[in-house]
């Protein structure tokens, strides 16, 4: 099996929907730019979404063909410690009803550029490395939860609670990156969720 052939089947192993940098493509960096090059023509099964970032096409449904969702492009763009943000992060828990106008992304370091349709926040927490996106959300949802959250906090901790129980979040590792934040009431609320 040829190096070509082995990328080759790693894309079309990807999932409908899923989004993948060139970096997670096994093979050298010249054969697999050549490979997406290839795989990204407008009839072709990938997607290029912005530059090293790519989406597996779903098959059209009879409404048409579906488009990469703005929020995730940005959090795979970004790398790891992205996760929503602001009432993008409390609407993904639940915390709320509002959906914000453009998804609002958090970022550890300086944000990426070229990412159009997405509100993006730069952190300078670099243990946010460790945290999920579902983890981030979490984090950024305590943090700003007296400004986006529609439940009082025994409704939300509860439904954290049932995140960490599903094994969904670690608020053990949640916890631990929270230290290092700068927010009033965010240790206190994560130290009150993490000791349940």
């Amino acid at each position: 099996m040829t190096r070509r052939s082995t990328a080759r089947d790693w894309v079309m192993a990807q999932p409908a929907g899923a989004y993948f940098t060139t970096s997670e493509v096994p093979g050298t960096s010249a054969a697999v730019d050549s490979l997406l090059s290839r795989l990204a023509r407008p009839d072709g099964p990938i997607k290029r979404v912005r530059q090293g970032v790519y989406w597996r096409k779903p098959a059209p449904t009879r409404f048409g063909s579906s488009r990469p969702d703005p929020a995730r492009v940005a959090i795979v763009a970004a790398g790891p410690g992205s996760g929503p943000a602001g009432a993008s992060a409390a609407n993904s828990l639940g915390l709320s009803t509002q959906v914000p106008r453009h998804p609002h992304i958090a970022v550890v370091g300086r944000a990426p550029k070229g990412l159009d349709g997405v509100k993006l926040t730069a952190r300078s927490n670099s243990l946010r490395v460790l945290l999920t996106p579902t983890e981030v959300a979490v984090l950024e949802g305590v943090r700003d939860f007296d400004q986006y959250s529609e439940v009082a906090w025994p409704q939300a901790r509860a439904r954290l609670l049932r995140l960490a129980s599903k094994g969904q979040i670690d608020l053990a590792k949640i916890a631990d990156v929270a230290a290092h934040e700068r927010r009033a009431g965010l240790t206190d609320r994560i130290a009150d969720l993490a000791s349940a």
